[in-house]
């Protein structure tokens, strides 16, 4: 990767780190989605890239800061997570070797309908739902973890639901966000793909992602709630529009 590859990809680094900062959600999404588009790096790189990330700024975050965490909901899925993980890392291997068309199309679904869940409110629950639908949605998690690192939409939709304080559910999510991506680069590990290189990638971008992070947190943008959520809306929907569109053609 030349200077100029690189200077985009920490620039689509920053973009979603900022969005992240803002708005609570979407980094893996338009790291993703913009790398991809932009033909900088292949999905697998990309995908190893926002786990390291991901971990890191996960734990940060968790430093110091896990009072409010329901170990019960961690734990069921964190386990169903890590069994469809495996094999969302097995799809992705098998269709990055000769149907990358159909792996993008796959991606930018994937993105479109994530940027629809950003706008619609689920109506919380009187009751905690069961058990079964915690490993529902933690397995569909982790499928979308092991393929493309990009976790978030199906237990930020499901946990949203739940009864419970907005301080639970971003340290619930928070955890398993990093279990997910321990898990995945343990897995990459042993096949044998977390090289130097990508490392040095990742130690190049964690800079970004603290300098990123302090910078949304000290001058967020003027806008609402709402309005972030539109902003981060249109910038999903038009990257995974792209994606689809390209992959089609």
């Amino acid at each position: 990767m030349g200077p100029v590859e690189m200077i985009m990809l920490l620039g689509w680094v920053a973009l979603a780190t900022y969005a992240q900062t803002v708005t609570g959600f979407a980094f893996g999404l338009i790291l993703m989605g913009g790398v991809v588009l932009s033909g900088l790096a292949p999905v697998a790189l990309v995908a190893i890239l926002i786990s390291i990330l991901s971990l890191f700024n996960c734990s940060l975050a968790l430093y110091r800061n896990m009072a409010n965490l329901d170990r019960e909901i961690v734990l069921l899925c964190s386990l169903s997570g890590f069994v469809t993980l495996i094999f969302g890392v097995w799809a992705l291997d098998a269709l990055s070797s000769n149907h990358v068309h159909w792996l993008q199309l796959i991606l930018g679904i994937a993105i479109l309908i994530s940027s629809l869940m950003l706008i619609v409110h689920p109506l919380p629950r009187k009751n905690r739902a069961s058990r079964a639908s915690f490993l529902f949605f933690g397995g569909l998690s982790g499928f979308m973890g092991g393929m493309f690192s990009t976790s978030g939409p199906p237990l930020v939709f499901h946990f949203y639901r739940q009864p419970l304080s907005l301080a639970v559910i971003r340290d619930c999510l928070l955890l398993i966000f990093a279990i997910n991506s321990l898990q995945r680069l343990v897995i990459v590990g042993i096949q044998g793909r977390l090289n130097a290189s990508i490392l040095l990638l990742a130690t190049v971008a964690i800079p970004i992602v603290v300098l990123f992070t302090w910078l949304g947190r000290r001058y967020p943008p003027p806008l609402t709630e709402a309005n972030l959520r539109r902003v981060a809306f249109l910038l999903l929907f038009a990257s995974g529009l792209s994606l689809s569109i390209s992959a089609l053609l």
